[in-house]
């Protein structure tokens, strides 16, 4: 372009010349004219070429600035955040790194606790965490790479890709979405799993194969989150790609992003990398949880990375540096099943909202780590939460940050509740509801709680159901705040927490 209106100006001069020399005054006073206007535009369009690409790469202020000033409007967050954190660190144990960002801008990130409990060393920013389930977006990403790269298809089936799958009519959208009805691997590793050495993907679909256990449902019929079915997706990533699982992840995701930090470790690598490990609060101590035999596979689980580089891999969703913005909105949408029933999941993604507004998130659990990501995107807030304590408390820390970001003083915490009694206990819950209780409006549904209990009830997990009774009645009768409770409910809850 540049080029273009150096040469133009050696052709007006020229035209001038000529213009001077005619003989008719009015044509040459409209030609003038002419002339005055075609000049003033190409000078107007150069100077937006030559100084309007510079504003808008360089912006007015330099990013560092721009921090800053964010900095000085969104302190008072932050420091609600930090005074939110500490107290959730001295009363309830929680060991960990949180991350925070709003409107883009990294607004809270700091460390709390020890990277390893027993021995006391401190935690950093620069602590490596397992991500657990929370590594299935990142799997999904390498399957949107190969897509976009017309190596494979949603719809196509995974015998294509792995002759040796004994479940024909799956798709690797199935796989995706959790739709493929595959039975647990973990079950099947540990109930047929013979050999000392720790099994690998290759070794799980070997398993699958010999034993072929009947599918859960109908391939794309019902909803069921699988573990399996993201083993079984690192599996085609290696056999497209032909490297391993591991540097196609390195490669394609984690160098491109920067992400120096982060990397998938299988247990079966002899090389070990510097990463935290898992504790557990028992019997009234940390213990350290040792790797299990199902450390081996990778694509459910198996990414370790930092709240700094989860915050990178955030921010490079909102652009197209990976993939299309197109492959990035189907991943980040709902489905339906049987074209009527909706269901909020999406590659590697669970679905809800916020003031209308769409969330897409992820938890981890496993062997003492729990991850989560939430990710506000139309507001573009992030929360990252990693801990490696088993501590129940990362959803009760996500919602006291996001009730800090958007300014709410009432919250419903039924649900939490009711996960929390199932997956940790009455005594995690009642933490979980003295936590909340202090300056906001909580509302507990004792509706959907006497619900639940018929539910679990009438299910096979009777012993689930009792919990959550007593923690109703004790809520009923006002123990839960004043954390009185006799010598019989005390039983009860030592009792019904050992099972």
């Amino acid at each position: 372009m540049k080029l273009f209106f150096m040469l133009i100006y050696p052709f007006n001069f020229c035209l001038l010349r000529a213009v001077s020399n005619m003989k008719s005054k009015y044509i040459k006073i409209g030609i003038f004219f002419l002339l005055f206007i075609t000049i003033a535009i190409i000078n107007s369009s150069i100077r937006l070429q030559l100084f309007g690409a510079g504003i808008e790469k360089n912006e007015i202020l330099s990013g560092k600035i721009i921090s800053e000033i964010n900095s000085i409007f969104y302190q008072e967050k932050a420091i609600k955040i930090d005074s939110l954190m500490n107290s959730i660190t001295s009363r309830y144990r929680f060991n960990g790194n949180v991350l925070v960002s709003y409107k883009g801008e990294c607004i809270f990130n700091k460390p709390f606790g020890y990277s390893d409990v027993i021995r006391r060393e401190k935690l950093t920013n620069e602590s490596v965490y397992q991500l657990a389930s929370v590594s299935k977006q990142f799997t999904a990403m390498a399957i949107m790479i190969l897509k976009e790269r017309n190596q494979l298809n949603y719809d196509d089936s995974v015998t294509k890709y792995i002759p040796d799958f004994p479940y024909k009519g799956i798709t690797i959208r199935m796989l995706l979405n959790h739709t493929s009805g595959l039975p647990n691997y973990m079950w099947l590793v540990d109930n047929y799993w013979k050999s000392d050495k720790v099994p690998y993907n290759d070794d799980i679909i070997k398993l699958l194969a010999n034993y072929k256990l009947e599918l859960y449902f109908t391939p794309g019929r019902k909803f069921n989150y699988s573990n399996t079915g993201y083993i079984v997706l690192a599996s085609v990533v290696e056999k497209i790609s032909g490297i391993a699982f591991s540097k196609f992840m390195d490669e394609e995701i984690f160098e491109p992003l920067d992400m120096r930090n982060t990397f998938v470790y299988s247990c079966l690598e002899k090389n070990s990398k510097d990463k935290l490990c898992g504790f557990a609060y028992r019997g009234k101590k940390y213990r350290l949880l040792p790797e299990t035999v199902n450390d081996g596979s990778v694509g459910d689980k198996g990414v370790y990375s930092t709240t700094e580089d989860l915050f990178k891999w955030d921010q490079a969703l909102y652009s197209n540096e990976l993939v299309s913005y197109e492959t990035l909105n189907e991943a980040l949408s709902g489905f339906k099943i049987r074209d009527k029933y909706d269901i909020p999941y999406g590659f590697g993604f669970r679905i809800t909202n916020k003031n209308d507004k769409k969330v897409v998130y992820h938890h981890g659990r496993w062997n003492g780590f729990r991850t989560s990501i939430y990710r506000y995107i139309e507001d573009r807030n992030t929360v990252i939460v990693l801990n490696n304590t088993s501590s129940a408390f990362n959803s009760t820390i996500i919602r006291g940050i996001q009730d800090i970001l958007y300014d709410s003083t009432e919250t419903d915490i039924t649900h939490d509740i009711v996960n929390t009694i199932i997956t940790s206990g009455v005594e995690s819950a009642i933490d979980m509801y003295n936590l909340n209780k202090p300056g906001k409006k909580i509302v507990l549904d004792t509706l959907k709680i006497s619900k639940t209990y018929q539910l679990l009830n009438n299910s096979d997990k009777p012993e689930i159901a009792t919990k959550l009774k007593l923690f109703k009645e004790m809520y009923v009768k006002g123990e839960l705040a004043s954390n009185k409770m006799n010598e019989k409910n005390f039983f009860e809850l030592i009792t019904l927490n050992d099972n």
